[in-house]
């Protein structure tokens, strides 16, 4: 009995000092369109970073970051079959399809 809870605190010891990672996906293709309706869509290749509920993409010219704790306030999140998209009320949607590829229906 003694060994089975020693065992258990070690595992949850072990889960809370393990160190954290984040998964990348490098020449995904981002699509950037502003909501004004004036400005061209935008599309460019990016690297997508989640870490811990937080998301990062970068790329050449352009650098965006949207953190767990301000999603529902200051963007939405929307996760598709084959792409993520992040929008900022009136001023643009990135949308990130991970495979590379744009599909055709991904309801903007």
């Amino acid at each position: 009995m003694i060994q089975t809870q020693l065992t258990a605190a070690a595992l949850i010891l072990a889960s809370l000092t393990a160190p954290v990672q984040a998964d990348t996906v490098r020449n995904a293709l981002c699509e950037l369109t502003r909501l004004d309706k004036n400005s061209p869509i935008e599309d460019f290749k990016c690297d997508f970073t989640q870490l811990q509920g937080n998301a990062y993409i970068s790329s050449s010219r352009w650098s965006f970051a949207f953190p767990a704790v301000e999603q529902g306030k200051n963007y939405q999140r929307q996760n598709g079959d084959d792409f993520v998209r992040f929008i900022r009320e009136g001023k643009y949607a990135l949308s990130i399809y991970q495979s590379g590829v744009k599909t055709l229906k991904t309801g903007l």
